[in-house]
């Protein structure tokens, strides 16, 4: 509790700065654009990257004689989050995903890439997703080409300083196939594996996976990867259609690309028109912006539960592209001009790099590190930037009583 009332207190000295400065500077000047702060503004920003890694950076990696990480992880998942602000146990959770041993490998069915479902010791079920590209290589386009695995570990050490708990665990991992994954693997699975040169490859099943051409390959034996852990059965998923979902065919658009009020008939209808979902998907939309994944045509909750959060599952169609940022993306956020008050304070509190900065820290403590290249940190704060400046102009519409909500709901 003290450490989060550090943060406020910090923040507020901060913003109070930020804007006695913007006020008192001469009207062509920019402080929302790459003029650096003064240096006060500076110092107070690194004391709050400080706060923030002392905050989130793990603790320890290793697990208790009595600790059962599979339950502690289980135990953590609640209708609006899958792990707690406050989890000291993560770095055990974490260290067992990436070090248990692996018991059984089989093809994993759902989707159009290419994954393995694993059972680990003590039963534990996850999914792994396999490296395709090495750190600095950029897309082709917004929704082309494989998976990034590392893009699955970065977002869900990003929703942890949003706040955003709802991304399932994720960690790097490099796996061994010959010694790890093809003496207890499925008839299915071994089916598709193949060597090219001294390489062990598979190609699994899938939408897109039909033959060797469409494999993966480790380097020797050694396949680079991300380990994400499966939410509890007790939890199984609801999946709804994104109103703002793409054609995925050329020249093609949806209603939504050219009606600017599209989320008026949006909200008359059922789920958005009460609860959280709405706002949920605004959510999930400045967590896609950031780290440009424009591929949300589907979101799922827990369905069980009346009041689940929307999840933000499968995040491998991001970190492409470092110089391209997908406008459209934050359809959600600029058509319905709406945004909770805790999100838009925790956006102005990571402004002036204290979002790349404090993010590059949390990933660092990752096996696979670096995770990100260089080049997609400025990318996040280029893009924050952009999501403040969108939100400024629906406040200048539409008055900040109608655009910033401290509700659930979107009236």
């Amino acid at each position: 509790m003290k450490l989060k009332w550090k943060i406020i207190v910090l923040f507020n000295i901060f913003f109070i700065f930020f804007v006695s400065f913007k006020i008192l500077q001469p009207e062509d000047e920019d402080v929302w654009g790459d003029n650096p702060l003064p240096s006060s503004a500076s110092r107070e920003g690194r004391k709050l990257v400080k706060i923030l890694e002392e905050k989130y950076m793990l603790r320890s990696e290793y697990c208790q004689a009595d600790d059962d990480p599979w339950k502690i992880a289980a135990d953590w998942v609640k209708p609006r989050e899958i792990i707690p602000e406050n989890a000291p146990k993560l770095g055990c959770v974490l260290h067992s995903l990436k070090s248990g041993k692996i018991l059984s490998a089989d093809v994993g069915y759902k989707g159009t890439q290419l994954k393995l479902t694993l059972q680990l010791e003590g039963g534990q079920r996850v999914i792994f997703k396999p490296k395709w590209f090495e750190r600095d290589f950029v897309q082709e386009t917004i929704i082309s080409g494989g998976d990034r695995h590392n893009g699955e570990i970065a977002t869900f050490h990003l929703g942890r300083l949003l706040e955003l708990r709802r991304t399932p665990i994720a960690v790097g991992r490099k796996i061994n196939l010959k010694n790890e994954i093809i003496p207890v693997a499925s008839e299915r699975l071994l089916k598709t594996f193949f060597t090219k040169g001294r390489n062990q490859c598979f190609y699994g099943k899938c939408l897109y996976c039909k033959d060797e051409s469409t494999g993966v390959c480790a380097e020797g034996d050694i396949l680079e990867g991300v380990v994400i852990l499966w939410l509890p059965n007790r939890y199984p998923l609801k999946v709804y259609r994104s109103p703002w979902l793409r054609s995925y065919k050329p020249g093609v658009t949806r209603r939504w690309e050219s009606d600017k009020d599209f989320c008026k008939d949006v909200i008359m209808k059922e789920p958005y028109n009460s609860g959280s979902m709405l706002m949920d998907l605004v959510d999930a939309t400045i967590v896609d912006y950031l780290i440009g994944n424009a591929d949300r045509h589907h979101y799922e909750t827990l369905g069980t539960q009346s009041d689940s959060m929307v999840l933000i599952l499968d995040n491998g169609k991001s970190f492409g592209n470092p110089d391209y940022d997908e406008y459209t993306i934050l359809a959600p956020l600029y058509q319905c001009c709406k945004i909770r008050e805790s999100m838009w304070q925790t956006l102005l509190m990571l402004r002036n790099t204290v979002l790349s900065k404090t993010l590059q820290t949390l990933l660092s403590q990752d096996s696979l590190e670096p995770v990100l290249h260089d080049k997609y940190y400025a990318a996040l704060d280029r893009r924050l930037e952009r999501i403040l400046l969108e939100v400024n102009e629906c406040i200048v519409a539409k008055g900040i009583q109608q655009v910033i909500t401290d509700t659930s709901t979107h009236s």
